[in-house]
């Protein structure tokens, strides 16, 4: 088992021993000061920027005005992390940031070049969306570090889950994404609830859920955008337990008061327990595109979505996708390739989980425009969900979260923060 763990911990990054880039800032004002580092306001409006763009919300006033106090929270908290890492050797380069950003542009199916383009013609300044991945790459690597190894997982507690996932076969499970606030003293109570309240509006609203917990929540998934995988409901602790069965397939839930804070638990689909894991399944797959730009007047959208819908009664599979492009005005047709549904974005994985060869999904509304998916292959590989190594594993993210945010904690606790 101990193999495993030095497994992980190389993929979290432990041995890369690498400085610290130190990067300029031009500060107009202060936001905050922690310790004796300075959040400058433009660091503010910079990462509220990102915000903005990267989950798909209106680039009003009114709009930053309610995230600032929460971007500012996510900034302290950067900044308590990079101190933690930076105490404990941890080194991160540009070239890596330059790796992360890549990678992060090819899970959202585009070159990191083309991603940084799409920010700057959102007027977002490629040093906000830097500054982010440095803090979590920090802090990735810091977890890896010094919290992983006091992780210890036994033969027992595997076989232990081994056993129950047996029992609990035919029963349901589902696939989460979670955001998590942290409530550290009783005065922040009304602050954190109100801004769990706020989160939810505007994902209901058609922001994106993993590009939110990206930036706000606390916990461990954060950099994974929030994904926590396949669970039971009783996995999830008491407060979520209650409420996780009510919630269907693209529902997220109203706040949730647990013992360290409030959650957002979102449902991305659902299965029953001895069938395949739907994330794991290779599909093929083509889209139809009816362009739309994210600041589209409401009408707009509307129109292009009954299109959409009706497109749908058009498409019998992948052979028809191009001819029905040709035919109609302001519609493009692309290949995607081979993909697994777990490296989907969120919304996809959502809209097709559940489709067979030939079908076609909902329209989806993205930043680009209304989209429709069309399955041209899936492939289902082997059921690994009791895997002793794939469980082990398991319990050691469920066991490295719950470290991560009580030392995120004492941070705070013991941490001078200054708010201007």
């Amino acid at each position: 088992m101990k193999r495993n763990l030095a497994v992980l911990a190389l993929s979290l990054g432990v041995l890369l021993h690498l400085p610290f880039v130190a990067q300029g800032q031009q500060i107009l004002g202060i936001a905050a000061v922690v310790d004796d580092e300075v959040i400058s306001a433009y660091d503010l409006e910079e990462r509220l920027d990102l915000v903005i763009a990267s989950a798909n919300l209106p680039a009003t006033e009114e709009t930053r005005r309610r995230l600032r106090p929460q971007v500012l929270r996510t900034l302290v908290d950067e900044e308590l992390q990079k101190h933690a890492a930076r105490d404990a050797g941890v080194q991160v380069l540009n070239g890596e940031i330059d790796e992360e950003i890549n990678a992060i542009a090819e899970r959202n199916g585009m070159s990191g070049a083309r991603l940084l383009d799409q920010l700057n013609r959102a007027g977002v300044d490629a040093h906000a969306l830097r500054q982010q991945v440095l803090a979590a790459l920090a802090w990735q690597r810091f977890m890896a570090a010094r919290l992983l190894r006091t992780v210890d997982v036994s033969d027992e507690e595997i076989d232990e889950v081994i056993r129950e996932r047996q029992e609990a076969k035919g029963e349901t499970l589902y696939l989460v994404s979670e955001i998590l606030l942290t409530v550290d003293n009783p005065s922040d109570e009304d602050a954190v609830r109100e801004g769990a309240e706020r989160l939810i509006r505007q994902i209901r609203n058609g922001a994106d859920f993993s590009a939110l917990a990206r930036q706000f929540s606390s916990g461990a998934t954060a950099q994974q955008g929030g994904d926590v995988g396949w669970v039971s409901d009783s996995q999830m602790g008491p407060e979520i337990e209650a409420v996780l069965p009510g919630l269907q397939v693209g529902q997220i839930s109203d706040p949730i008061r647990t013992a360290t804070g409030y959650a957002i638990i979102g449902v991305r689909d659902t299965r029953v327990e001895g069938e395949g894991d739907a994330s794991q399944v290779e599909v093929e797959l083509s889209q139809l595109l009816i362009p739309l730009g994210r600041e589209a007047a409401d009408e707009d959208v509307e129109k292009a979505g009954a299109a959409a819908a009706s497109m749908r009664n058009l498409v019998s599979g992948c052979q028809d996708v191009q001819a029905l492009a040709d035919r109609l005005p302001a519609v493009t047709a692309a290949e995607l390739g081979s993909l697994r549904i777990g490296d989907l974005p969120q919304d996809f994985r959502a809209a097709i989980a559940r489709l067979q060869e030939g079908e076609v999904s909902r329209p989806i509304r993205t930043a680009a425009g209304i989209h429709l998916l069309i399955v041209c292959k899936r492939e289902v590989p082997i059921d690994t969900t009791l895997d002793r190594d794939v469980i082990e594993n398991e319990i050691i993210g469920r066991k490295l979260n719950q470290r991560a945010q009580s030392y995120l904690r004492d941070l705070r606790r013991d941490a001078i923060v200054d708010y201007r």
